[in-house]
């Protein structure tokens, strides 16, 4: 098989972008490199399949040596760029691809998918194509192409940057099954993406871009992709997994990428699948909508388990369906007041923090630890990110959210141009003033302010009524449903008027004490202070105690049958009362009381006064 022709990118008369340039131009993701580009290559994958088809991936690690690397570099790379074209590594370090291929042994990472468009449409940048798509030159040719699938999951074309990031060689090759003018094609090429250089071309010092590709000289300065049988020939013999006209879509290859081969690596490919895309792979998705993803590592396939037996993400599977409106729990409709506006729907969960698979208690799993955001996304279905919350105190317990914006165009047109280019987060700030920029910045609003109280919501209290308990060191024993809040001391007194602490009898907000066992059962301690200036002896002090949900409480006669809370004792100063309450008469000093308490739940007490007889 003839080798690979190698084509030079030089400036143009009128400018080019350089290839150092066309490399910043992802930016800084908040997202670790290999994240980035399983999501951005995943979120293509998604965008290219056609309308009611379910997406095949492929994630493939393997490292070559041998008579397999001897025809990578005779078939593919025979010829390469010039040494001024190395690429300067931000350590300094010149990376040579000539370098790597020389090495032993060369890794390559491929991600494939299988039942989608594949790259195709025409292979010159310079053609007008009318309606036709320009998958192909979007991706191996133009620069930050816009985003030309409805309600699809990225500006195509920018994002591909990380996928010459990830290669220490700044290389890729592509092997895709298409169609063009409504024939079927196989095209194969391979993209290196360096500094600008200067080389002498016939006696002449030249200037050029960093950018090469290999494929068939067009003689027309330029190169094609190798197409037809060569291609399918050239894909076999490199080994890249096999695709015919009954499987179109798309292979990207990245030579040497930046990873560490072993076990973590493997971890890190499953977890990044998960986390991203866990909506679209959950058992109750949709066939027309479901990502089927194989793992294959090093010849060995790795099991990629289901969502919903993967904690957390059982929690935000279980939210997911809230949100479709396919599961039975409470779904929040965020709103927009001015403009008017349903601006997405929101769901929160929380169960008990369910062991960890193995591969999540590596020390950098997002989901080692315990579960507390909501998960961000537009109607794709593909995460954004996960917007953290607060924690419940008690880490035996967790929670997770899911929020999709309306599919309505101006609303999620106004999610999507917020994204920057590596879509992993919603910035206001990018949208000019109007409409579409408070949209993003009033749900976002509420989203913070959702996960920030969902622990403990701040309770509307009326006039007169007396607040709740300080949970501070409540919630750090008990809480499945509280959190954290401020230590600061007991709240304001409360008073037989109501009023506040300008009254001459009053009683402080209860304290948590502590928690005994009694016979088995858990038994919660709480204290307040009473004062008493004796004007009002016939009123009697009640404690009535309930269980906290959401930061609401539930009285005894409202909880279900299996749930019971009981006052053991009530006590004022040394005297030992009944519980139905003390007479307070001439008494004042620290009120004691305790309470039974369920297993997993919280109890709170409220104290009142009432009349004697009344």
């Amino acid at each position: 098989m003839i080798p690979l022709d190698l084509h030079s990118e030089r400036f143009a008369r009128t400018g080019n972008i350089a290839g150092e340039g066309f490399r910043r131009l992802l930016g800084r993701p908040a997202l670790g490199l290999l994240q980035t580009v399983i999501r951005e290559a995943l979120q293509n994958s998604v965008d290219a399949a056609p309308e009611g088809n379910g997406v095949e991936i492929l994630l493939r690690f393997r490292t070559i040596e041998g008579e397999a690397l001897a025809r990578l570099r005779e078939h593919f790379f025979r010829n390469l760029p010039p040494k001024e074209a190395d690429v300067a590594s931000e350590d300094g370090e010149c990376v040579s691809l000539r370098d790597i291929l020389g090495a032993e042994q060369v890794s390559l990472l491929e991600i494939a998918d299988f039942n989608t468009t594949g790259l195709g449409g025409p292979t010159r940048a310079d053609v007008a194509t009318g309606t036709d798509d320009l998958d192909f030159v979007n991706f191996l040719r133009n620069v930050g192409a816009a985003r030309d699938t409805h309600h699809g999951g990225g500006t195509y074309g920018y994002g591909k940057t990380s996928l010459y990031a990830l290669s220490r060689a700044s290389t890729i090759i592509a092997d895709t099954q298409t169609f063009f003018d409504g024939v079927p094609v196989r095209r194969i090429m391979g993209c290196h993406l360096g500094d600008a250089f200067e080389a002498l071309v016939d006696g002449e010092r030249r200037r050029f871009t960093g950018r090469h590709w290999w494929g068939r000289d067009d003689s027309e300065g330029g190169v094609e992709p190798l197409e037809g049988t060569e291609a399918v020939e050239l894909s076999e013999l490199l080994g890249l997994p096999f695709r015919d006209e009954s499987r179109p879509g798309t292979t990207v290859a990245i030579v040497a990428p930046h990873v560490d081969r072993g076990e973590d690596l493997r971890a890190e490919l499953v977890e990044t699948v998960l986390w991203n895309f866990w909506p679209r792979m959950c058992g109750f998705t949709e066939a027309e909508r479901k990502i089927e993803v194989t793992l294959e590592f090093e010849g060995e396939q790795v099991e990629i388990p289901a969502p919903e037996h993967y904690p957390p993400l059982d929690l935000f599977s279980e939210a997911l369906r809230n949100v479709r409106g396919d599961g039975g729990g409470a779904v929040t409709t965020i709103r927009s007041a001015r403009p008017i506006a349903d601006l997405g729907r929101l769901s929160i969960v929380r169960g008990l923090h369910a062991p960890r698979n193995l591969m999540a208690l590596r020390e950098e799993s997002p989901m080692r630890q315990q579960a507390h955001a909501i998960a961000l996304m537009r109607p794709v279905e593909l995460v954004v990110r996960y917007l953290p919350g607060e924690a419940f105190a008690d880490k035996r317990f967790e929670w997770a959210g899911v929020f999709i914006c309306s599919n309505e165009d101006e609303i999620e047109k106004a999610f999507a141009v917020s994204e920057p280019p590596a879509h992993d987060d919603w910035i206001p700030d990018m949208l000019s003033k109007g409409r579409a920029k408070t949209f993003v910045n009033v749900a976002l609003r509420e989203l913070k302010l959702a996960a920030a109280t969902y622990v403990q919501p701040k309770a509307a209290l009326g006039a007169g009524e007396e607040r709740g308990p300080s949970v501070a060191k409540t919630a750090a024993k008990l809480g499945k449903l509280l959190s954290s809040t401020s230590g600061k001391g007991p709240g304001r007194a409360v008073s037989p008027g109501g009023g506040g602490g300008r009254k001459k009898i009053a009683i402080s907000a209860p304290r948590f004490v502590g928690l005994e066992l009694l016979d088995g059962q858990r038994i919660a301690s709480f204290e307040a202070d009473l004062t008493n200036d004796g004007s009002r002896p016939n009123l009697t002090l009640q404690a009535s105690p309930h269980l906290v949900l959401d930061g609401s409480s539930t009285t005894v006669d409202d909880l279900p049958g299996d749930i019971s809370i009981a006052l053991v004792d009530l006590s004022l100063a040394d005297t030992i009362a009944e519980t139905n309450g003390i007479k307070i008469e001439g008494l004042q000093g620290t009120v004691s009381c305790r309470v039974t308490v369920p297993d997993d739940a919280a109890v709170g007490i409220r104290f009142s006064f009432e009349e004697a007889g009344a």
